[in-house]
This record gives structure tokens, C-alpha cells and sequence, in this order.
């Protein structure tokens, strides 16, 4: 049971491995291209999840690309365990001028007997609200081949949502309450997919031909951060966010 983290690529979770089976896919060419987004791993999704509209920020009238800048930021490790570590969000001029607050974040990742649990702990240290809508990305390995393979035990999900590698897809809809859902992967079997109980849509992404799905808890859908559905987190205070990736045996 092992995990790879690369806190200099976005606090990146780059290689879980549970019983020998490697559960995430990650396309390593990207992870050591600085000029690229990764493609693979658990990538931390903040300020904010999926896409805006026309790339504004509209809180503090600025732009910013899909899922924001915390992926592609180093970050700092604070704390280092054998089971464990903890980061926090390395803040620039770029960051800054994006997203002009006052606040810290927190990355944790634990390993457990069968995956691991990532936690995103968000303080505003300022004055105004602090906008957000964040999320995660993981990229669970999958032949592409394959896909139409995949089950879930998702309520929502149609069939006209089915899994397939004949073209790529990119479908959300509302997470379980319960906080949970169950996914059949060939090659890897049972995976449990537990969240926050904020964490309330689920986007499904895969691309033809690559070797992966994935299967991403959001705070809410593109360009939430922008509407009264965000969270806003009040001066002084702090929210946590987190998701868990199980095997089952």
C-alpha cells in the first residue's frame, strides 16, 4: 500500500498502489512538463471546479482558466509521516492577482489500510468572503478498450450515460446524498468513491483511446463560484472538504 506525492506539481497524488494494482493512470510526459496541465493522478481542483463563463471570475473581476490555479501551484510541505503528509498552498504574484485574498490552505493526504483520503482545509484570514467551489480529479486506470466494462451504482445515472471508448464525454450530475457511490473498473474491480457531504455534483470525464476515467466530486458544476450557489467562507473561519478512495477486496 503506497502513494506518490509531488507537492512542486500542484500537490499532485501521482501513483496509488494497493495489493500491486496501480489504481490511478497519470501520463508521466505531462507531470514532467512544467508547461502542461497533468494529466493523471488526484489533481486538486481551487479556488473552484470545472469551467467559468468566458474564463471570469466575476467576485473579484478577474480571469482564471478551468479549475482555477491550486493544480498547477507548488506547495509546501508542512508536515511528513510515514502514513501521511500535509501541504499548503505556495501563494505568488500570479495567484495573487488572480484571486486578491487573504487566506491559507491546507492539503492532507492519509494513506488507509486499502486507499486513501485526501482533506482540503480552506481559512479566510481576511475581511470579505472568500469565494469558493473546489473539488478533485482523480484519473482512476482503465484500458481503453475496456471502458464499456465499467459499472456504477450511482442514483441519476442513465444509460444513455454508459461508459464507451468511442468518443470522449464530459456529463455531470448531482452526487449521492448519502456522500457515496460504487464503481466496477476492469483490471482494478470494486472502487468506493466517498466525499464531504458539500461535495454535491459528480462529473464523469474520459477521452477515446486513453487509458483512463475519471470520476470527480465538485463542490457544484461549472461556473458555481460565479452564483449564489457557492460557498462563501466568512471572515475569520474555515471549511474542509474531503474524499476517499477505497479498494475492495
Amino acid at each position: 500500500m503506497t502513494a506518490q506525492i509531488v507537492p512542486g506539481r500542484g500537490g499532485l497524488v501521482a501513483a496509488l498502489e494497493v495489493e500491486g494494482r496501480d489504481v490511478l493512470f497519470l501520463d508521466r510526459a505531462t507531470l514532467e512538463d512544467p508547461a502542461k496541465n497533468v494529466r493523471g493522478g488526484i489533481p486538486i481542483l481551487f479556488p473552484f471546479a470545472g469551467k467559468l463563463e468566458d474564463e471570469r471570475f466575476r467576485p473579484a473581476d478577474t480571469r482564471m482558466t478551468q479549475h482555477g490555479f491550486g493544480r498547477n501551484k507548488p506547495w509546501a510541505v508542512r508536515e511528513q509521516r510515514a502514513d501521511g503528509v500535509r501541504l499548503g498552498l505556495v501563494q505568488d504574484d500570479e495567484s495573487r492577482a488572480k484571486y486578491p485574498y487573504d487566506y491559507d490552505v491546507e492539503y492532507g493526504v492519509q494513506l488507509l489500510p486499502r486507499g486513501l483520503q485526501v482533506e482540503l482545509l480552506v481559512h479566510n484570514k481576511g475581511n470579505p468572503p472568500l469565494p469558493i467551489s473546489p473539488g478533485w480529479h482523480p484519473y482512476f486506470r482503465c484500458p481503453a478498450g475496456r471502458k464499456a466494462e465499467v459499472t456504477a451504482d450511482v442514483p441519476g445515472l442513465r444509460p444513455a450515460q454508459q461508459f464507451t471508448d468511442a468518443r470522449e464525454f464530459d456529463f455531470g450530475l448531482e452526487a449521492p446524498v448519502s456522500g457515496r457511490a460504487r464503481f466496477d473498473l476492469p483490471g482494478l474491480g470494486g472502487l468506493r468513491l466517498s466525499f464531504s457531504p458539500t461535495l454535491r455534483h459528480l462529473q464523469l470525464w474520459l477521452q477515446p483511446g486513453r487509458d483512463f476515467v475519471c470520476l470527480e466530486p465538485f463542490y457544484g458544476p461549472n461556473n458555481t463560484v460565479n452564483t449564489d450557489r457557492r460557498l462563501d467562507v466568512p471572515p475569520g473561519q474555515a471549511r474542509d472538504f474531503w474524499m476517499r478512495i477505497e479498494v475492495e477486496p
